[in-house]
């Protein structure tokens, strides 16, 4: 009986976890509680942004890459195995990598706290509450959607996925949103909808700085032309 109990615990309550996720999920993106139904607002919280599975994950390994470093070392001094000083440097640098990631990535979360996006189908607007001013964003006073990404080969590094959003008012004002404010497919298909007349480019970077919001022009090709890297 015990050991149906742990099967049971270990197997079907992260299922049934996982199906309520989905569910909800489906209901948030494409379903009655997605933002081209209803008006949705999102925000993030430090958990949320630094919680990731992802993320915990690399910060354990940034601090176990210096305590292995420092091992390999005392255990080649001591047994006089040289090749462990060839090792800690191998150690070392993946240890800086991940310290440029975490760089890399606060400057993102520099744009994201205390950042509230709201959607709103009923009047076709997006508004965007950030330390640095108070946008409401509508298809007649936005005139180019620049969509800025991390130019990556390979799905698995890090860095890919990361971008921003800059809207370009008729005012002459620009707005910068983290892309993670706008990754679920129901978010992109508001702004399909919505925003679909307005020019838009992608455009990509060897490093998406988030500090980088330097206007480009814009092509003359069709909507989300890609643009050369800068």
């Amino acid at each position: 009986m015990e050991t149906f109990f742990i099967l049971f615990v270990l197997i079907f309550v992260p299922f049934i976890w996982y199906i309520n996720r989905a569910i909800t999920y489906t209901s948030d993106t494409v379903g009655e509680n997605a933002p081209l139904q209803r008006e949705r607002t999102y925000q993030f919280s430090a958990s949320q942004y630094f919680g990731t599975l992802i993320k915990v994950l690399e910060a354990q390994l940034l601090i176990m890459m210096p305590v292995l470093a420092v091992i390999v070392v005392r255990a080649g001094i001591r047994q006089e195995l040289y090749v462990c000083f060839l090792l800690a440097p191998c150690f070392l640098i993946f240890a800086g990598y991940l310290l440029f990631y975490f760089y890399f990535d606060w400057q993102y979360w520099i744009i994201t706290r205390h950042v509230t996006l709201t959607l709103n189908p009923d009047d076709q607007s997006i508004t965007i509450d950030s330390p640095a001013r108070y946008s409401v964003l509508t298809p007649n006073t936005v005139v180019r959607i620049e969509h800025h990404l991390q130019k990556m080969d390979n799905p698995k590094n890090p860095l890919a996925g990361y971008g921003y959003y800059l809207f370009y008012e008729a005012d002459g004002q620009i707005t910068q949103l983290n892309n993670i404010f706008i990754s679920h497919i129901g978010h992109v298909e508001f702004i399909e909808r919505f925003f679909g007349h307005v020019p838009q480019a992608l455009i990509w970077h060897r490093l998406a700085w988030a500090t980088d919001v330097k206007p480009v022009e814009m092509p003359d090709s069709p909507n989300f032309a890609s643009q050369n890297q800068r």
